[in-house]
């Protein structure tokens, strides 16, 4: 079918009604040209022709012969029963499911080229459903010159409709322009090699680190980091409130601090000023690693826009990490006679309705929150500042949203979960980036142990131990309920079992299915040191904060992955006391469970252990699919292809310098229709 736009809806493409729209949007697949990026999981060899004598039961191969007989053979299911040779022997076809017309179709004397899987019968080999064509001569059979490829699919698309759709979209490929000019392709193939190659191959199967696969695995990353810096760019050319000041608030806090920032904050918060005193809204990403003191720099960010008379509003994944942000804003911001207040869904309506009146009438100045600070009641008077905690939890789209409730306010994204830096600028190609790369003075190391659970009556010890010379003891599990399938160990049943093992320490249990109210005040009582040892699960990850706190233990250690894991052990070592963490694993433990524990007992840098995580894991599972698109790539992989991300920057300089058009094409060949950029265009 000639002639067909690449930009066209794929239900121009025959055989695509209603039903296979629907599932080939599942695919991500809207028009002609997504068909074209839809690629291979695998191929099969179905080019070579096998002597019908040489077959042997289980090989999967192809054959071509002369139908000798078709015959349905009765019972209490008829079949269809088709005997073929060549001049070396015979095979049987069996077809169990078959409309009346196939008969016909498979008469004596013609051609048959047919590929399955060879099973023995009580009468010699067959085939049971092969895919056959069939013609007047052998000379006639249109057999395949390439690979048979295999491509990801859904319930109701087959692989023979996926293969004709992407065939015809192939027959029209010259219509398909290659957006990336030849000087930036440093010596990978042109677009349209690239994609017969990898449909289409003729010699051995394209793997991943083929010239034709990186070569999209680069336009992709490409299109990513255009997208995000013409995200940055629409931004750039907007008036955001100018938050310049004396600085009083912060000198302030900072002549009652009870120790000195590390030259680390002072730097970060130097940016943090020097960026929101201009009239170009702010966009930066603070990294840095467990217990760097990201908290005391949002505070600082917070102050200068305070006394620019504006507000400020802080986001935070969870309710138990916004209620310890809330905390320490409080603690920091009332001696300075700044009023702050907080939004989440556990607050009863009265309070609620107080919260956003006085937010809307300028009261507030500071607001933590959850995502209830993206609801439509909620109103400033005057939003100057949004920052955003642990900002992998969220994607793009809802920093717009927050940023939505301001005039251009300035914006500031926090994570302890760090990445290598390429990695960052790629992922982040939005934002400005700044590192906290210094621990405050007094973090001591923590030692790590791993330990099978066969000796978890001595780690039982340890803990009463631990309480018994008056520190306190996180107990993690990772699952709420008990699971034989994963042989875990639940929270619930661990808390029981300890509760019986040590009768004389007063244990508490919390976890992701406590109501707001009943895990705040487990926690408080952690925190107050009513409770000595707090089980719980992972959510406790980010946002405790207990001096008193020692000792860890995690059950099962070898299911987390390395940076969950670090975020866990930062729990402890934030007092004076020396601090342990212990990896409890169930044995037998797999090498890459080995290898990601051997990490930990190893590394207390999180960098280093970020891309042991990335490394192990694989981009998907380790930044999380709604960090930013970067997660759901198509074609590249951030590990994999992390060599390319160098020449993908200075290709996005040069293009948005010299071909703004082909940047938009690039956009949206690879993201059209995505929530995170609709922005763009």
């Amino acid at each position: 079918m000639p002639g067909i736009d690449p930009q066209a809806p794929v239900s121009t493409l025959k055989g695509i009604g209603p039903a296979a729209l629907l599932r080939l949007g599942n695919l991500g697949i809207a028009r002609v040209q997504d068909l074209l990026f839809h690629l291979p999981l695998r191929y099969q060899d179905r080019r070579r022709i096998l002597p019908i004598g040489s077959l042997q039961p289980e090989q999967e191969v192809a054959v071509r012969g002369q139908i000798e007989l078709a015959e349905v053979v009765p019972g209490k299911r008829n079949m269809l029963v088709v005997r073929i040779s060549d001049n070396t022997g015979f095979l049987s076809l069996r077809f169990f499911h078959f409309h009346p017309g196939l008969k016909a179709q498979l008469r004596r004397g013609l051609a048959i080229w047919c590929f399955g899987e060879v099973r023995r019968a009580f009468n010699g080999l067959e085939m049971i459903h092969p895919e056959w064509q069939v013609a007047a001569s052998p000379i006639a059979l249109n057999t395949p010159t390439h690979l048979t490829p295999f491509y990801p699919a859904t319930e109701g698309l087959n692989q023979a409709q996926l293969r004709r759709w992407i065939g015809e979209a192939l027959d029209n490929l010259s219509a398909l322009p290659d957006l990336l000019p030849e000087p930036l392709r440093q010596g990978l193939p042109d677009l349209h090699t690239a994609l017969r190659t990898i449909h289409q191959p003729q010699g051995e199967p394209p793997d991943p680190f083929h010239p034709a696969h990186r070569r999209l695995a680069f336009e992709e990353l490409l299109a990513h980091r255009l997208a995000l810096q013409l995200l940055r760019s629409r931004r750039v050319i907007e008036e955001a409130p100018v938050l310049a000041g004396a600085g009083r608030l912060w000198e302030d806090l900072l002549a009652q601090l009870p120790f000195q920032p590390t030259g680390a904050q002072q730097r970060v918060i130097a940016e943090i000023r020097a960026d929101m005193a201009r009239a170009t809204p702010m966009q930066r990403l603070l990294q840095g690693d467990v217990g760097a003191g990201k908290t005391l720099v949002a505070v600082a960010a917070s102050l200068y826009a305070i006394e620019a008379g504006y507000q400020v509003a802080l986001m935070a994944p969870t309710e138990i990490l916004a209620e310890q942000h809330r905390e320490s804003f409080a603690r920091w911001l009332a001696p300075l006679g700044i009023d702050s207040g907080w939004l989440a869904q556990k607050q009863g309506s009265a309070e609620r309705r107080e919260t956003l009146a006085r937010l809307a009438s300028g009261e507030i100045r500071m607001v933590v929150g959850t995502h209830a600070l993206f609801q439509e009641e909620v109103r400033f008077q005057r939003l100057g500042l949004v920052i955003i905690d642990e900002q992998h939890r969220f994607g793009v789209d809802q920093r717009m949203q927050l940023r939505g409730k301001g005039e251009n306010p300035h914006l500031l994204v926090m994570t302890a979960t760090p990445i290598p830096r390429t990695l960052a600028m790629t992922l982040h190609a939005d934002l400005d980036l700044s590192v906290l790369d210094e621990l405050p003075p007094g973090r001591s190391p923590i030692d790590s142990v791993v330990i099978s659970d066969q000796r978890r009556e001595e780690v039982i010890e340890r803990v009463r131990h631990a309480v018994l010379t008056g520190r306190q003891v996180y107990w993690v599990c990772p699952l709420i309920d008990e699971s034989e399938a994963l042989q875990l160990q639940a929270a619930e049943q661990s808390y029981v079992e300890l509760s019986e093992a040590l009768p004389e320490l007063r244990v508490g249990l919390v976890h992701g299915r406590l109501k707001g109210a009943e895990k705040s005040a487990v926690m408080e009582a952690f925190k107050a040191g009513e409770i000595q040892l707090l089980v719980a699960t992972t959510v406790i990850e980010v946002g405790v904060d207990v001096p008193n706190a020692s000792l860890m233990i995690i059950e099962n250690a070898e299911r987390l992955g390395l940076s969950q894991l670090h975020q866990l052990r930062g729990r402890v070592g934030r007092g004076s006391a020396k601090s342990a963490c212990v990896l409890m694993y169930h044995p037998p433990l797999s090498q890459k469970g080995r290898d990601r524990l051997a990490i930990m007992r190893e590394s207390q840098d999180g960098f280093v252990i970020a891309r042991k995580d990335l490394e192990l894991r694989g981009p998907g599972e380790f930044l999380g699919v709604r960090q930013t698109g970067l997660a759901n790539l198509r074609i590249a992989d951030l590990s994999r292809d992390e060599d390319l991300l160098d020449q993908v920057a200075e290709s996005a300089a040069a293009l948005r310098q010299t071909s703004p058009a082909l940047c938009h094409a690039l956009v949206d060949r690879w993201l059209a229709g995505r929530l995170d950029y609709g922005d763009i265009a």
